[in-house]
């Protein structure tokens, strides 16, 4: 029995089972396996077989393949590559040439029509010869405005050109960004203005805009409905931020040393004396509300307040220098909330480049930092505004170009001669001031 076993070690691989007659009579040394004459023969041809295809595959590579391979196709593809970047780049910058070309315009024609208005003014009152003191200083900030502006034209300009050049390399690389595709703004009516206004705010009815101790109330429909004129600016200091709260249904008016509310239901404008005189030492720059929370950024820290039982208190403070990056190099400029993050307008003393950094709003944690942008030689004032969700406005005061800002690094000039902007309240519509006069869009 043992020999028998023996044996059937040395069967057939191919061999069915129930044959007991067929032993191996040799083993092929390529995968080892044990074969009887007559399939060794098979698994001989097979291999043949398989040799004889591969010869097949090589001479078709060298009648098919090889002669597919083309030069020409590819030395045209870059030629049409080329002809299609030089018209790019040719139409582009005809763009921006015509761009530039509206843009001057409108700043000629602005700055032409100022010059107009204060020249009559100047001449009116050297007529009525009813000149006061705080006439002359008015009237020398004014031209000396005038003339800071017509300096800066060349500069704005410049900028311009050379940020709209910049978008040639992403148009080349880059797929249009699909969140700056998605939004279209339908122009559907105007709102002049009796005076310049550089704060704004709106609910679904009225619109605040304010000035210095100045505060203006409009109807949507465009009406003057009211104005008002804070206290002293001595005491309380001037104008500094506006804004709607929806959840606490009133607007905060911020000046430097105090901070006042305005209820629509009752039109009056109240102070909140225990915020005014908890901060009697630092400037306040700015202010944001997320639901019953109170958002106060002054010169050195952002506090926290919360309403509770119609009052509100202290809840926490952060100090400035916790916040941004280098407490030496910059600060804050601006600050805005939303349900997903708290927002702040960081600047850098050194270079007065802005960025924008998102915080989550209870702990403070930076969950974003932004990249800089719209550099300039000097100080400058900037605000922004929650457009969307992860989408922000940017205006620049000095420039008054509009820049369209998210997370994903989107950075585009959407307007140029854009003073400030609102939310129409819970309405999809938008406020643009331009100076002289509102422009109200619906998006």
């Amino acid at each position: 029995m043992a020999e028998r076993n023996s044996d059937q070690l040395l069967f057939c691989k191919l061999c069915p089972v129930e044959t007991k007659d067929r032993f191996c009579v040799a083993n092929c040394i390529g995968c080892k396996d044990l074969f009887c004459f007559a399939h060794l023969m098979e698994h001989r041809q097979q291999l043949s077989d398989q040799f004889d295809r591969l010869i097949k595959q090589h001479t078709d590579i060298n009648e098919h393949s090889l002669t597919e391979v083309n030069i020409r196709q590819h030395l045209e593809y870059i030629d049409k590559w080329e002809s299609e970047i030089i018209q790019l780049i040719q139409q582009h910058t005809k763009d921006v040439k015509e761009k530039i070309l509206s843009i001057f315009n409108v700043y000629k024609n602005e700055l032409k029509q100022r010059h107009t208005n204060l020249g009559k003014d100047l001449s009116d009152k050297r007529v009525l010869n009813a000149i006061i003191e705080g006439d002359l200083k008015e009237l020398s900030e004014q031209i000396e405005q005038l003339d800071k502006d017509i300096q800066n034209v060349n500069k704005v300009l410049h900028q311009i050109a050379v940020k709209e050049l910049n978008y040639i390399p992403e148009k080349c690389h880059k797929s249009i960004n699909t969140t700056e595709k998605s939004i279209q703004w339908n122009y559907l009516y105007d709102i002049k203005l009796d005076s310049t206004y550089g704060y704004m705010a709106a609910n679904n009815k009225q619109i605040l805009l304010g000035w210095k101790n100045r505060i203006v109330i409009y109807h949507v429909d465009g009406t003057k409905h009211d104005e008002t004129h804070l206290h002293s600016i001595e005491q309380y200091g001037e104008l500094s931020d506006l804004i709607w709260s929806s959840a606490m249904e009133c607007f905060f008016i911020l000046c430097r040393k105090s901070v006042f509310v305005h209820y629509p239901s009752s039109n009056k404008i109240e102070i909140l004396p225990n915020i005014t005189i908890f901060n009697h030492c630092n400037n306040y720059i700015s202010i944001a509300t997320y639901r019953s929370k109170l958002y106060l950024l002054n010169e050195t820290s952002l506090d926290v307040w919360e309403l509770q039982n119609n009052l509100f208190l202290l809840d926490c403070s952060r100090l400035i220098k916790a916040i941004v990056k280098n407490c030496l190099e910059e600060t804050i400029s601006c600050i805005r909330a939303n349900e997903q993050n708290l927002a702040v307008l960081i600047q850098n003393n050194k270079t007065h480049a802005w960025r924008l950094d998102l915080f989550n709003t209870d702990r403070f944690q930076r969950t974003y930092m932004g990249t800089s942008f719209d550099c300039f030689n000097q100080n400058n004032l900037g605000l922004f505004m929650t457009f969307r969700d992860s989408i922000y406005l940017f205006m620049n005061w000095e420039t008054k170009l509009m820049r369209m800002i998210d997370s994903n690094g989107l950075n585009q000039i959407i307007d140029y001669n854009a003073f400030n902007a609102c939310l129409l309240g819970t309405q999809n519509k938008i406020i643009v001031n331009y100076m002289t006069h509102l422009k109200i869009y619906e998006f």
